[in-house]
Parts: C-alpha cells; structure tokens; sequence
C-alpha cells in the first residue's frame, strides 16, 4: 500500500483536529493489538473490530490476514503526514473532512477505461480494463490479475490501487471477477478465468492488446487460478461454435503474491508444517469437510489434482516471478495455519521443477529488513520482470 493511500485511511479516521491524528492513531493500533485474542501477531477478517473496508485496503496482499507489526509501523509512520495532508486541505468554506476522505480514497485509486465489461453469464463474470499510457495507436502488452480471497471474498477493484504501476510503463492491465466457492465449486472458478483470457484476448483489437504478449498473476487464491492457466496445455479449441473459445490460454509470464502451488490437501499435509491443510477453503473449494475426507471419491481426487497447478508445470511454463511476505523458516508455517496457506515453501516446491526443466523462477522472501524494503517495492521490480519479457525499451 502506498504512502498516500495509508494518509487517506488515517485521513477517513480523523473526523476531529489534525492535532489529534497520534493520538487517534495510536488508539487504532491499540484496538488493533485488543482484536489479537490469540497473541499470534496477525488479525484475520472475523478477529478485526474495525470496517471491513479498511481491513481491505490494509490487506495488501489479499490473503486475509493483517500482521499487526506491518500494519502498525505505517500508520504510525504516516500519523504526521497524515495532519499536514488534511490540514493543508482544510479551508474556509471547504467540505467536511470525512467528506474529503472519502473523495481522496477514490482519486487514489486509478479508474479503469472499460468498466464491468461481461465475459459470461454469471453475475461475476466481469472484469475491468485499464489502458495503458502509451502513446500512438501500437499494440501494447497486457497484465491480467486474479484477486484473492480465499475463493470465497474479493473483488476485482483491488487491482486499482496498484494498476497505474502498469499503465504507466506501457503496460495494459484488466481485473477481473470469477465465482466464488459458494456460488459454484471447483473447477468453476478456473474455468472463469479461462474463459476470461480467451474474451480479451477476442476483444484485444478493440482495446489495444498485443494479443501475443499477455501475462497474468494475482494474490493468494488469484495466484493459484492464474498458474493453472499458465501451466496448463493451451485450452483453444479451434472447432469450438463459440469462437472466444478458439482462442489461446497461454501466456508469456506470471507475477504472483504469497501463493499455493497445489490445493491438494494430501500434498499441503506432506510438505507444509502445521494445519494448513485442514484449511475450510479447500474444503469449500473442492466442497468435501475433514471429518469425511477419508471418504473422498476417485472422482472428486481427480478434480483437485486437476485444479492444483503444480501437477500441470512442464518446460513449456512461462518465467514465474513470486513475492512472499513471511519468512521461508518452516516454523512459521507450524505456527500459524494462515501463514502455512501462503508460506514461500509453495514456491520453493515449484521452483525445483522450474531448476530441473530449465524454466526461468525466481521466490522472494522476508527475511530481514531489507528484505522487507524489497517486498515493498515489489510493483517496480514486477514491471521490470514483464518489460523485459515483453520486449518493451
């Protein structure tokens, strides 16, 4: 999250004088600290007190989980920032601070071109597009992302908060939405947003996009759909009635944060410490409950083997770019089943593949504080990834 848009939180918090930003702050970090019931350092959506929509943005990651540390340094990093931006835009005769909080939240967000366009018939199968910034009317590359949430929340408008960091490098960047496991379950969600690269990539005259040069990625449960489709053989069909879907799924790299590379609960238990495996989205997902996992059917093993892209990767992936936020010490991973979900062991597991087939992967981890400065900065080191892989000067 950006410096001005933590400023625009804190802003939205501070209804009084901004003589009082440190203290409210401070209280905030307070009940942030009071919602840890269990003292692990982390808040999920159900243990957070505080509007769901700012847990959202303090999500950075969409993983659902909020560790207090990170979260609490930028607030208290920003606090005197935060008094000069609203008291500088505090006049005579000017709105009500709340009201200028909520304006700058949303002008800090980019808007995107095309908006809502439908790829589908189910109500989530939209997606927005973002075009980038290039001048002249040249085919520019594109980006796509696949929110997170534990297939069960999200929304594809997370990706405004950070889609100017491709627009602006010539880079095209769309969202997009798919159903979640209570509206349908795997492989629905996948098949989504297969049907969703094929659409742009039908439509990517109309909206400028070098079909030959797409990447996507997303966080947590986007990262999972978008290497299915990565590492997937191409799904085209070239006799298909439905000409979207004669066109091809493959892709020429992936960008992904804090990601699974299998959801197969077997594979979870043998190589991730602690209980990640018993994890209720995967049971939602794949619509089976731990109590009767030992009566699962060939059948169902066969759709979550399917849907665990890990199974699919070949010489033929595409360079794999991933970004953990924790450690790649095991223990955190036995510490805490959120963090096993998301620890860099899913990526290390992979990576190995990628050594052994000659594929370009690379897995950043924090470790240290400069590690952590890094991860920061993730977006600028992502679109260096992709312009070299596009070919952009």
């Amino acid at each position: 999250m950006t410096i001005r848009l933590m400023i625009a939180i804190i802003g939205g918090l501070l209804a009084t004088s901004p003589l009082s930003a440190q203290s409210d702050v401070e209280r905030f970090v307070n009940r942030m600290k009071n919602d840890d019931k269990n003292g692990d350092g982390k808040l999920t959506l159900a243990e957070f007190t505080g509007p769901d929509p700012l847990f959202k943005r303090l999500d950075r990651d969409g993983d659902g989980v909020l560790v207090l540390e990170d979260a609490a340094a930028k607030l208290k990093e920003v606090r005197e920032r935060a008094s000069r931006f609203w008291g500088e835009r505090t006049r005579p005769g000017s709105d009500s601070r709340r009201n200028q909080g909520m304006r700058a939240r949303e002008t800090l967000k980019a808007r995107p071109d095309h908006k809502d366009v439908r790829y589908g018939e189910h109500e989530r199968n939209v997606l927005d597009v973002y075009q980038s910034e290039s001048d002249g009317e040249e085919l520019s590359p594109c980006m796509i992302w696949i929110h997170g949430g534990g297939f069960r929340r999200g929304d594809k408008s997370e990706g405004s908060l950070f889609a100017a960091n491709f627009t602006k490098n010539g880079i095209h960047f769309v969202t997009l939405n798919y159903r979640l496991s209570q509206h349908a379950v795997a492989p629905a969600s996948f098949h989504d947003c297969a049907r969703a690269l094929q659409f742009i990539r039908r439509n990517a005259e109309k909206w400028n996009i070098d079909k030959t040069r797409i990447a996507v990625g997303g966080g947590s449960a986007g990262t999972g759909l978008a290497q299915w489709l990565a590492y997937k053989n191409d799904l085209a069909d070239p006799t298909a009635h439905d000409p979207v879907l004669r066109e091809s799924t493959q892709v020429s790299a992936l960008i992904l944060l804090n990601a699974q590379t299998s959801y197969d609960f077997r594979w979870i238990k043998e190589h991730i410490p602690g209980d990640a495996w018993q994890g209720e989205a995967l049971q939602q997902l794949f619509g089976y409950t731990i109590e009767t996992a030992g009566e699962i059917d060939s059948e169902k093993f066969r759709v979550i083997e399917e849907c665990s892209p890990i199974n699919h990767f070949s010489s033929n992936a595409p360079p794999t770019l991933f970004f953990y936020r924790r450690s790649r010490d095991p223990m955190v991973a036995e510490q805490n089943a959120m963090d096993g979900i998301h620890h860099p062991i899913f990526g290390f597991e992979l990576k190995k593949l990628a050594d052994e087939n000659g594929v370009e992967c690379e897995v950043y981890t924090v470790e240290n504080e400069k590690d952590r400065a890094f991860y920061n900065r993730r977006w600028d080191h992502a679109v260096r990834f992709l312009r070299k892989r596009f070919h952009l000067q």
